[in-house]
């Protein structure tokens, strides 16, 4: 961004600014990416996505700990939590609700 310079999809993965690189059908990685998302506890994500949200405009990075932190803890009370743990104690794959 500071330098104007045009980055190739190679090296914004070497440097971490992507964590793919697609090479091929874009919509079938994007179904992939999909599924692999839906294997998490729907709570879960729907938490990341509001926590992420709203650290962006956090007033201080205590703000942005302490949000993370009640969002652990309302996670753990969840059925989700319950079956993520059977499923861990049962080596199988986690079902969750998603409807």
């Amino acid at each position: 961004m500071l330098t104007g310079n045009l980055v190739d999809a190679e090296w914004a993965r070497r440097i971490g600014l992507v964590s793919r690189v697609v090479d091929g059908d874009v919509v079938e990685a994007a179904l992939e990416f999909g599924k692999d998302i839906t294997r998490n506890s729907p709570f879960g994500v729907r938490m990341t996505k509001e926590v992420l949200a709203m650290s962006v405009d956090a007033p201080s990075i205590e703000a942005a700990v302490e949000m993370e932190n009640r969002t652990q803890v309302l996670c753990t009370r969840t059925d989700d939590m319950a079956e993520a743990v059977a499923a861990f104690k049962e080596k199988r794959e986690a079902e969750f609700g998603y409807r």
